[in-house]
């Protein structure tokens, strides 16, 4: 609840700034506080080969490690994605990585390239369902696919996850990225208004 009102209060600052026409350095300064600068370009250009919205991978690398590059977990998962090591072992031989090691989740353009990878390809396997994808990502595809078939849906509903580790992940992520699909439909209507 607190985070939903720091946020409100900030983009109202921000829509009080474009009235006033102070808007362009206030935005820049702002969205560099607000929104995670770190590796947006591997971000990116993984998406793009993906076909991920980066928005989407920045929320998932948020929640899992809030952009601490050498972030690990107490069950093993490491780095900006919490990737597992065995699922980055299939990763790599899907990807046909030579010289993998586990060493190398460490490295953020190997751990991003690899965790949008997974997300791309969980969401060929189960559905472009968002929910379902990062059910699959947090708590694996066989929990998902036994969720489902008690569902008797192709989707999974928040209802639905046994694990509350994975509903909280799940809510976490797409609270964060409604947040930020919306940040940017906000910033794009901002930066239009002010455009010479």
């Amino acid at each position: 609840m607190i985070k939903k009102t720091v946020i409100g209060i900030l983009l109202l600052g921000i829509l009080a700034l474009a009235a006033a026409g102070g808007l362009s350095g206030a935005l820049r300064g702002l969205e560099a506080l607000m929104r995670p600068v770190l590796n947006t370009k591997i971000i990116n250009h993984y998406c793009g080969i993906y076909k991920e919205d980066p928005y989407f991978i920045m929320s998932i690398i948020k929640v899992e490690s809030n952009f601490l590059q050498g972030a690990k977990s107490s069950r093993g998962a490491v780095g900006l994605m919490q990737l597992m090591p065995s699922t980055a072992v299939e990763i790599a031989q899907d990807l046909k990585m030579k010289n993998y090691f586990e060493s190398s989740l460490a490295d953020p353009e190997i751990n991003i390239q690899f965790g949008t990878y997974y997300v791309s390809k969980l969401r060929k396997e189960l559905g472009d369902h968002d929910l379902t994808v990062l059910s699959a990502y947090n708590a694996g595809k066989k929990n998902v696919q036994e969720w489902k078939e008690t569902s008797g849906r192709n989707y999974l509903e928040i209802g639905d996850i046994e694990f509350i580790e994975t509903r909280n992940f799940s809510d976490d992520v797409l609270w964060n990225y409604r947040w930020l699909k919306r940040w940017q439909r906000v910033r794009n209507k901002l930066v239009k208004r002010t455009a010479p």
